[in-house]
């Protein structure tokens, strides 16, 4: 008798033959807001979903939840990101037993390579774990996102020198937005990006979507106040310079390079005052007039980030 899964030849799929099946309990509660992993605490019935690992007499529990703390990873990019970073701990790793393909097989192989667990889940298990999000067929749980520290923020600073290149958000809040940023720092090879820890968005499941894992990549910061680490960033002779649509240069003139630290604000509100004071200088991106009234602040990072990489060249040849 063929073995579900197998092919004419009786050779199971790479990606599939070693995976233990995870097949989903009855789903109480879709809406929790921790994420856990198999443990032997107690933990309350109501956020629980049993799972059969290896055979029916095996059950390990993982807490229905939300992704706070981005703990819960969804799709593709995202867990391939968090396998070959190897930033955070990946507790385990779910694939889908109804897919096929090669991002099957290289997640399974990421898996293995890092000594993560990874299990054929049923589509019940995967619609639980999303709570109807995206997930591809692919989903992950992982510890707490690395956040590095004020400490981290000047030693960064310190060791890369002039080479230094930072981005600071001022209560950036929309996770898409953070996202974006995300993926662009990493593209243009930011050194660390600086995040408020209040009134501000974190790593969550959604932001590493946003990034399509790039947060996975990313030296991610979180600091208590973001006014010291700009002061801190400044006395290690690092520019700090805010983006401001009120700015006094013009970025085509204004001549930007490392050490330097861009500070974007908010959506709507801008750049704090406070933070606006701590500013070398304003730059501002020229808009045509009769457009637009300003530019969305992932949009305006990139350019930003682009334009110190790759500054625009008078001489002609």
């Amino acid at each position: 008798m063929r073995r579900r899964g197998s092919t004419a030849a009786g050779h199971p799929p790479a990606s599939q033959e070693e995976l233990p099946s995870v097949v989903a309990g009855p789903r109480r509660h879709r809406s929790g807001r921790r994420v856990g992993t198999p443990s032997e605490a107690p933990r309350p019935p109501t956020e629980q979903v049993a799972l059969g690992f290896g055979g029916p007499e095996e059950e390990a529990e993982v807490d229905v939840a939300a992704s706070e703390g981005g703990r819960i990873l969804l799709g593709p990019h995202a867990v391939s990101e968090a396998l070959r970073a190897g930033r955070r701990e990946v507790q385990v790793v779910f694939l889908s037993a109804e897919e096929r393909g090669e991002r099957f097989r290289e997640i399974a192989r990421l898996a293995k390579q890092r000594g993560v667990p990874a299990r054929q889940a049923d589509p019940d298990l995967l619609e639980t774990l999303a709570a109807g999000r995206m997930h591809q067929g692919i989903a992950a749980l992982a510890g707490p996102y690395p956040y590095l520290g004020l400490g981290d923020v000047e030693r960064i600073a310190v060791e890369r020198g002039a080479e230094t290149l930072a981005v600071a958000l001022d209560q950036v809040q929309d996770p898409q937005n953070l996202g974006a940023i995300t993926r662009s720092s990493v593209a243009f090879g930011v050194d660390v990006v600086v995040l408020p820890e209040r009134r501000a968005a974190g790593v969550t499941d959604a932001v590493v979507r946003a990034s399509a894992g790039a947060t996975e990549l990313m030296r991610m910061a979180r600091v208590p106040n973001l006014a010291e680490a700009l002061r801190r960033l400044s006395g290690a002779g690092i520019e700090v310079v805010g983006l401001d649509p009120e700015g006094e240069a013009d970025l085509a003139t204004a001549d930007l390079h490392p050490p330097v630290c861009l500070v974007f604000g908010a959506e709507g509100p801008g750049l704090r005052r406070l933070t606006r004071e701590l500013c070398h200088r304003r730059v501002r991106i020229p808009i045509a007039a009769g457009g637009v009234a300003s530019l969305n602040i992932s949009v305006t990072a990139g350019i930003v980030l682009h334009a110190i990489r790759h500054p625009h060249r008078t001489e002609r040849p």
